[in-house]
């Protein structure tokens, strides 16, 4: 089933380097309605296109990293965490952290980050 509307990739992409919680905003904005159903049908980019868009806006992938002693305390989120010269991408499940993936590049992380739930 498609969406009731187009959302261009410039819109999405700026969307997502704010968070799930900004795409979801942006979708109501366009929809005129709270998100019901499964957000995916909005999403027309990929991880490497937000991964560029971020690369070109420095400082926003930045913003979603997060102390590993805070996310530990969470359940069943992702989670984007330094660690010295890399950065893990991981689920937290109880405390613990899961299917973790490591990037050498920032903006790679943060897009794998931003689209966890993809």
């Amino acid at each position: 089933m498609n969406p009731p509307c187009v959302i261009t990739k410039d819109e999405q992409l700026a969307a997502l380097a704010g968070g799930i919680t900004a795409f979801y905003q942006l979708i109501e904005k366009h929809t005129g309605k709270p998100l019901s159903g499964d957000f995916r049908g909005y999403a027309t980019v990929t991880k490497a296109e937000l991964a560029n868009y971020l690369r070109k806006h420095p400082g926003l992938a930045e913003r979603h990293i997060s102390k590993e002693s805070d996310v530990l305390k969470q359940h069943d989120l992702p989670a984007l965490i330094s660690d010295k010269d890399h950065w893990i991408v991981c689920w937290i499940d109880h405390g613990r952290k899961v299917d973790e993936e490591r990037f050498e590049d920032i903006n790679e992380a943060a897009a794998s980050f931003l689209m966890a739930y993809w």
